[in-house]
């Protein structure tokens, strides 16, 4: 399995392209300049089929439907994050100039597995930033979204946001059986075991 991180959004926002040895990929987050992600997904002979969505804010869906129709990628995201994907409002899409509304093709919730190829994502609901924020973790690996930074976490003053639910979700990461990579939607990777160590809101 090989991570590439590609800071590509609209405010710096991480997009993820993960794949496995035969090269099928998924791409988690998409906003923003699209020109790196093609070309590493061309210069790694990559075949993304999946586009797997932390939660609905615009810096995290920009480029979605671009990507989806290039590749024929199926999207994925929380079934509880329907409103907030679909109302350009409440992902903020509207104030950035253009309107964006999102309608997965799949809606996945706690629990569920995700096959891409030879890899499996396994979902972990942890709603707060916003309420149908989701985390995928695959291995020792949790692609944290919005939810967790390093030493920080997500606001929770947008529209579906909820303080009390977001300090339920990190207690929930914190309290994960042994440590994992944790790679958030901003800024640098982190781990688990760190967060607990220096996390104030952990």
């Amino acid at each position: 399995m090989t991570i590439a991180t590609l800071e590509i959004g609209s405010i710096g926002t991480n997009c993820y392209v993960i794949a496995d040895e035969q090269g099928q990929a998924a791409i988690i987050d998409c906003d923003g300049n699209t020109a790196p992600l093609y070309r590493y997904i061309a210069e790694n002979n990559l075949k993304p089929t999946h586009i797997l969505l932390t939660h609905g804010h615009f810096d995290h869906i920009g480029a979605v439907d671009e990507v989806k129709e290039k590749y024929g990628c199926q999207v994925y995201a929380a079934k509880e994050e329907l409103r907030v994907l679909a109302d350009p409002s409440i992902n903020f899409s509207v104030s950035t100039g253009t309107a964006i509304s999102i309608t997965p093709d799949v809606c996945v919730t706690e629990g569920d597995e995700i096959a891409v190829g030879n890899l499996k994502f396994h979902v972990l609901l942890t709603p707060g930033h916003t309420e149908g924020s989701i985390c995928f973790m695959i291995d020792n690996n949790i692609f944290s979204g919005d939810t967790l930074f390093q030493g920080s976490c997500g606001r929770t003053d947008f529209p579906t946001g909820d303080w009390q639910s977001i300090l339920q979700s990190l207690k929930r990461l914190r309290d994960l059986p042994g440590n994992y990579q944790v790679y958030p939607g901003h800024g640098p990777s982190t781990t688990l075991d760190i967060e607990r160590r220096m996390n104030p809101y952990m």
